[in-house]
């Protein structure tokens, strides 16, 4: 029997694995309802929703973790979310069909749910508004021991299983974004127009990052992952030299943090971020997600270029479920073919599978996928 440990590990290590690994997930509860027979919610994570690291899901319990790794055997996913040190949902009210209304810890509040097939949110409200409001901030513990009383039973509990365990922390730029200070305007304008301001804001995110980091590696974290989508199609949304000076020495700071404990770390941005891979290889990142090609994020370029020293994740277009079975099945071979030589690629998509596919195309996705990991088109 194939270790998907194994072969998550070899990919990393720029090994070749016996077969490609492999993480996608579902882009809204409407997708999943009607492909997944995994649909119960009871032990759901509020938030698995909101903001998935690269498609990997994290439960607060074990039985939670029973759901979520029967839906990766389903989707054959080789990794799974085993824990997270970033900030915790407070409370959750519902707002009419298909919304809700979600409070995090930190006091941010966001209008949660699906329009037009399409799972969005809305960020109503944020608990910095002014610098004065730095003097007020209250954020939870991020060396409070409660916060990670099922991290190191999950981790076990993952590897046992067979799949690879990743361990999630707040993105550094979409962090701020998302819980401090926002919406994504705003926080560009002070990244622009205030920076001393920006590196505060920065800087209590980045610390309480680095605190949970490193609570989650003590306790056997062996990826660290984190969400921080820096772009759009055309390019980052603030320039690379901008980049360099603000956001760059958190996530080397996060990344030689992780290095030293033996962990890996997986930075998950959308957009095309091909001006800030060079900096990104220089500080040792091991794995990039998602490889967007609607982002022009090019799989060969990307993997000449930087194919032995970065590994690649994701690769599929976000246009799969517009695809026939033939466009579909030559676009899989196409990314396989393309990212699996050598290792250091594995396989995603950069949209998940969207309400739109076909159920014969979605099963299709995952029968060919699993027949082509495994035995490589040449």
């Amino acid at each position: 029997m194939v270790s998907r440990f194994d072969c998550v590990l070899a990919a990393v290590l720029h090994e070749d694995p016996s077969v490609t690994p492999q993480i996608i997930n579902f882009t809204n509860e409407m997708a999943k309802s009607k492909f997944s027979p995994f649909i119960e919610r009871s032990n759901q994570k509020i938030g698995d929703d909101i903001e998935g690291f690269g498609y990997v899901k994290t439960a607060e319990d074990i039985k939670g973790l029973e759901r979520i790794l029967r839906e990766a055997e389903f989707l054959d996913n080789f990794m799974v979310g085993a824990g997270s040190g970033g900030f915790k949902v407070r409370s959750v009210t519902d707002a009419g069909s298909n919304w809700r209304i979600i409070e995090w810890e930190t006091g941010a509040v966001w209008r949660v749910g699906t329009s037009k097939n399409v799972w969005t949110r809305e960020y109503l409200t944020y608990p910095i508004t002014s610098e004065e409001d730095l003097e007020d901030l209250e954020l939870p513990d991020p060396d409070d021991p409660t916060r990670y009383e099922e991290v190191e039973k999950s981790i076990e509990y993952v590897v046992d299983k067979g799949f690879f365990p990743v361990c999630s922390i707040n993105g550094f730029f979409s962090g701020v974004w998302y819980y401090l200070r926002g919406p994504l305007d705003v926080v560009l304008m002070d990244m622009y127009r205030r920076r001393e301001f920006y590196k505060k804001v920065l800087a209590i995110l980045g610390e309480f990052n680095l605190r949970a980091e490193k609570n989650l590696l003590e306790r056997g974290a062996m990826m660290i992952g984190w969400v921080d989508d820096l772009g759009y199609s055309s390019g980052t949304f603030m320039s690379p030299k901008l980049y360099e000076e603000l956001i760059y020495p958190w996530h080397v700071k996060a990344i030689n943090l992780a290095h030293k404990y033996g962990a890996f770390v997986n930075m998950h941005s959308h957009g095309n971020v091909n001006a800030i891979v060079p900096l990104l290889v220089e500080a040792k990142l091991d794995v990039l997600n998602p490889i967007g090609p609607t982002d022009n994020m090019n799989l060969r370029d990307l993997k000449e270029r930087y194919g032995d020293r970065l590994c690649l994740q994701g690769g599929l277009s976000k246009e799969i479920g517009l695809m026939s079975p033939d466009e579909l099945r030559e676009h899989l071979i196409d990314r396989i073919r393309i990212g699996s030589p050598g290792g250091g690629f594995i396989l995603g998509s950069e949209g998940g599978i969207p309400y739109e596919m076909s159920v014969e195309c979605f099963r299709g996705l995952i029968r060919l996928s699993r027949r082509y990991r495994k035995n490589k088109p040449p």
